[in-house]
């Protein structure tokens, strides 16, 4: 052995001598054989670390920073030195170099559980609890066993109100893991798991926590929510029935119960139990907007006013207010009343696709307010240049009063804030507004088929940048509007770039004139369309229909009126022109073969891709998987798919279904057969 390697393992030996006496609270005998190893090798940090640790026993702080500053000179990576450093300085409560030295040393090393627990305390004497919280949880993550299953319940909940959703979640499991027995934490994980969607595992987790407190009324609301978002509406039903039971003085529970009661079709005991949360809570507006929602439902206009009035009155600030307002004065002829109250809410929220919403009200509010709109809406933009549908909206009005030129620039700047704020590499690299591109694809239909969850799956691929909405309705209703109109509707992609856009726009299946356009224009563009069981697509369409307040007959009275037209033409069984000038056109719309027949006479069979709409939601990643290997696409798995503009209602009458599964029949069978593709319709 070498004399170096002596002199090295002499000095180890005092440092650990002298280590084991300052564990022992000897401060001479540890001093003295630390000076032993510094006088044999001066730059061993280690031992400089221990001096400094017997000058913090002794509380000579200055000494104790001076060696410690030592060794970090000697070895800038001593993560110890610098947490130790750090405490000397959080002494003398010089908080800015304390909070340097222990993030030093977590750089370092980032398992030190101390040094979270020492800035903690900083950040608590600073009032930082946002930040206490955060090295709190750092600790959890460290030693989850250091804390007990309370103090991973607290903070599981300081961390939600941060919004740090799963960091919540996993303090939440270590409390249930170290208390099985605590109902509150399976509370809150329920509660976070069903607002994340994870809906089978929180049934699970607070089915749980009800056997362990069975008297939580909460745990039952929070169970309530779970079933109605699975649509399982009689559970929901008989878990807030529960919670009132145990509260009955809770407006939230009957407010819910109503919610309910709406979705199952069952309007009168939505009224009942909306208005029992008014009497509970005179001041809960969403009670009084949701009864409205019911009013409007039940063409009582009056009643449906003064419910929103008394919605906005309590909340002055919510638009949805005065936008469903809007439509309840319109259709009691309060058409003054009416503009005042769109108006209002466009104030409230430009940046919102209010435009979409109801044309007539937009119409009336363009022919009676539009230098007021135009205003608004060029205020809104220029304070917020970054805005998305201000720019949208206001190409939409630009384009309502035939002012293009106007339009095509405001729709290329939502484009480019929307392609911007999705990729904005690709907008720095290649935008170019004087390059306008082509789309790629268009789903043409069908209606109420699930065009949107596919679009909006579509649009979720890493290489797929959306046009500024789904529906541009150009081929089929705004032709005249020119071509770059239409092109402004997307962003700007090189062709050397290996990213797609597009639209979906369901009525273009059933428009006869669409597919000669597009192919003039657009000749190899590729086509998808998903068809749904005509009749469940009919009856969605229906309720869709009333919603928007464009229906006002019975499912029963309208199928079987157009059943008594459609009888009168046997030869086109989709109708006849007269037929499709009438409402509705609930059961033309299902008869796809007359349509697809006349699409493909223009497109060639391979630009299509045909999709089952009940495959879409049973097996969505074998479908998506078939559909971008379509737009020639890479593979890529969603994290989640969600059913997009699903309505809610009683089910159609077993008689009415026979009807017309019996009149779509022998042409869901042609369609099998000119396809080669089976339907189940």
């Amino acid at each position: 052995m070498s004399n170096n390697e002596k002199a090295k393992k002499l000095t180890i030996n005092f440092n650990q001598i002298a280590a084991s006496h300052l564990a022992e609270g000897k401060l001479y005998e540890a001093y003295a054989a630390c000076l032993k190893a510094l006088n044999s090798q001066p730059e061993f940090a280690p031992a400089c670390k221990t001096m400094g640790d017997i000058f913090q026993a002794q509380g000579d702080i200055e000494a104790a920073k001076n060696y410690y500053n030592k060794a970090i000179q000697i070895l800038p990576n001593f993560a110890e030195a610098h947490a130790n450093l750090g405490s000397m300085y959080a002494k003398q409560q010089e908080w800015e170099q304390a909070i340097l030295a222990y993030e030093k040393a977590l750089k370092i090393q980032p398992n030190l559980v101390g040094v979270y627990r020492n800035l903690a305390k900083i950040w608590h004497s600073l009032g930082q609890e946002k930040l206490v919280t955060e090295c709190n949880y750092q600790t959890a993550i460290i030693e989850p066993e250091s804390l007990t299953a309370t103090e991973h319940l607290n903070l599981g909940n300081k961390l939600l109100e941060l919004d740090k959703i799963e960091a919540a979640i996993n303090c939440y499991r270590h409390a249930i893991k170290i208390n099985p027995n605590l109902s509150a934490a399976y509370q809150e994980l329920g509660e976070i798991l069903s607002q994340k969607g994870e809906l089978k595992e929180a049934l699970v987790v607070l089915n749980q926590g009800i056997k362990l407190a069975p008297k939580n009324p909460r745990l039952y609301y929070l169970l309530g929510t779970v079933f109605q978002e699975k649509k399982e509406y009689d559970s929901a039903h008989s878990a807030y029935s529960s919670a009132i039971k145990l509260k009955p003085e809770n407006h939230l529970f009957h407010k819910k119960l109503g919610d309910v009661f709406q979705q199952k079709g069952e309007l009168e005991q939505a009224i009942a139990c909306y208005q029992k949360s008014i009497e509970i809570n005179p001041d809960f507006f969403w009670s009084y907007y949701s009864l409205g929602n019911i009013y409007i439902k039940l063409r009582r206009w009056d009643e449906a006013i003064v419910a929103y009035r008394k919605s906005t009155t309590i909340n002055p600030n919510f638009s949805g207010a005065y936008y469903n307002l809007a439509d309840a004065l319109l259709h009691n002829s309060q058409k003054q009343e009416a503009i005042n109250a769109h108006l209002e809410a466009v104030r409230l929220r430009p940046e919102h696709s209010w435009f979409s919403h109801h044309s007539v009200l937009w119409k009336h509010l363009l022919e009676n307010r539009l230098e007021e709109v135009l205003n608004l809406y060029q205020n809104a933009t220029k304070t917020e240049p970054n805005s998305f549908f201000g720019h949208l909206n206001l190409g939409e009005i630009f384009t309502k009063i035939g002012n293009i030129e106007a339009a095509i620039s405001s729709y290329k700047k939502a484009c480019y804030n929307q392609t911007k704020k999705i990729n904005p590499t690709f907008v720095e690299n290649h935008w170019d507004f004087n390059n306008p591109s082509s789309p790629d694809f268009i789903i043409i239909g069908s209606q109420k088929s699930g065009t949107t969850s596919l679009a909006n799956y579509i649009n979720q691929h890493p290489q797929v940048l959306p046009a500024i909405k789904k529906e541009t309705h150009f081929w089929s209703g705004e032709f005249d509007r020119g071509i770059d109109w239409y092109l402004a509707h997307f962003p700007s992609i090189p062709k050397s770039q290996n990213f797609i856009t597009g639209e979906a726009t369901p009525n273009y299946l059933v428009n006869y004139q669409v597919a000669e356009r597009i192919y003039s224009l657009l000749p190899d563009i590729k086509l998808l369309v998903i068809l749904r069981n005509p009749v469940d697509r009919a009856f969605s369409q229906y309720h869709h229909w009333q919603r928007l307040n464009w229906e006002d007959r019975s499912f029963e009275v309208a199928i079987n009126q157009e059943l008594e037209i459609l009888k009168t033409t046997p030869k086109q069984p989709q109708g006849d022109k007269k037929y499709w000038q009438l409402p509705g056109n609930y059961i033309g719309r299902g008869v796809y073969i007359e349509f697809i027949q006349k699409w493909m006479e223009v497109f060639p069979r391979e630009q299509f891709l045909i999709l089952r709409g009940e495959e879409l939601y049973q097996a969505p990643d074998i479908t998506m998987k078939q559909v971008f290997n379509f737009l020639s696409l890479p593979e890529h798995k969603l994290p989640k798919y969600k059913k997009l503009n699903s309505g809610s209602y009683a089910p159609i009458s077993d008689l009415l279904r026979h009807r017309l599964s019996e009149y779509f029949q022998p042409h869901n069978q042609r369609l099998e057969n000119y396809l080669g593709m089976k339907f189940n319709c």
